[in-house]
C-alpha cells in the first residue's frame, strides 16, 4: 500500500510537467497572439480613418508683398543717383572748377557737365518722348545748378526704365535688354565717379574720409533716398 503511495507521488510531478507547456510551445502561443493583433497591412482599408495631423501654426511677419525685380532695380537706380548727389553735397567747392595738373585739364565741374548730357543721349536715343532737361555747359555751371540738373535727369530716365519694364523689359534702341541697359548706365556713372574723387585729391582738396566711404554706404544712401514713411 505504501509502495503504491510512493509511486503515485513519484508519477505525480511527470503528470504536471506533461500538462504544463514547454517554453518552446509558450513563446510560439506569444508568437502567433501578437500575430493575431498585429494592424492591418498597408493595402487593407483602416477601419476609422487615422486622425489628422494638426496644422502648423502660422508664421508671424511683416505681410511684405512678392519681391518685385522691376521695382528693386528702380530702386537701385535712385539709390546711385543719391550717391551721386551725396557725392557733391561733400565736395569742396574750391574744387569744383579747378585745373587738375593730370589728365586732359578736365575739372569736375566737366565731368559732372559731361555725365548729365551722357544721360540727355540716352533719352534722345532710346525714349525720345520722354522730357528731359536742358544741356549743362561745362565751363559755365555752377554746383547748384548741376546738382539741380543731375536730380531732374535722374527722374527722366527712371521714367524710361518704369516703361521698358512694363514693356517685358525691352529698350528701343539698345540690345539685350533693359537691365543691361542699367548696369551699362550706372558703371558709366561710378567710373566718373572715381574719376571726381581723383580729381578732387589732385587739386588739393580732396573728400574727408568719412564722405568717402559713405561713397560705398548702399544702405544708408538707399535709407536717404526711400525714406520710411512715418507712422
Amino acid at each position: 500500500m505504501a509502495a503504491k503511495k510512493n509511486e503515485t507521488k513519484r508519477q505525480e510531478p511527470k503528470a504536471k510537467a506533461a500538462a504544463k507547456p514547454s517554453d518552446r510551445e509558450h513563446r510560439f502561443e506569444a508568437k502567433r497572439s501578437r500575430a493575431a493583433v498585429r494592424p492591418s497591412e498597408p493595402d487593407e482599408a483602416p477601419d476609422e480613418p487615422a486622425p489628422a495631423r494638426a496644422a502648423a501654426p502660422a508664421r508671424k511677419g511683416r505681410g511684405k508683398p512678392p519681391f518685385d525685380p522691376s521695382a528693386a532695380l528702380l530702386e537701385a537706380w535712385s539709390t546711385h543717383e543719391r550717391i551721386q548727389q551725396f557725392l557733391l553735397e561733400r565736395l569742396d567747392p574750391q574744387a569744383w572748377g579747378a585745373l587738375a595738373p593730370i589728365g586732359k585739364g578736365r575739372t569736375i565741374r566737366g565731368v559732372v557737365a559731361h555725365m548729365h548730357n551722357v544721360r540727355l543721349l540716352w533719352l534722345a536715343n532710346h525714349a525720345p518722348e520722354i522730357a528731359a532737361p536742358a544741356r549743362l555747359d561745362r565751363e559755365t555751371v555752377t554746383l547748384e545748378d548741376a546738382r539741380e540738373a543731375l536730380a531732374a535727369s535722374a527722374l527722366a530716365l527712371t521714367e524710361m526704365l518704369r516703361r521698358a519694364f512694363a514693356d517685358n523689359g525691352k529698350l528701343p534702341g539698345f540690345k539685350p535688354d533693359i537691365v543691361n541697359f542699367l548696369a551699362y548706365a550706372m558703371a558709366h556713372e561710378a567710373h566718373h565717379r572715381g574719376q571726381i574723387c581723383l580729381l578732387a585729391r589732385a587739386v588739393g582738396r580732396p573728400l574727408e574720409q568719412a564722405a568717402g566711404l559713405g561713397l560705398w554706404e548702399w544702405r544708408k544712401r538707399h535709407g536717404e533716398a526711400h525714406p520710411e514713411p512715418a507712422d
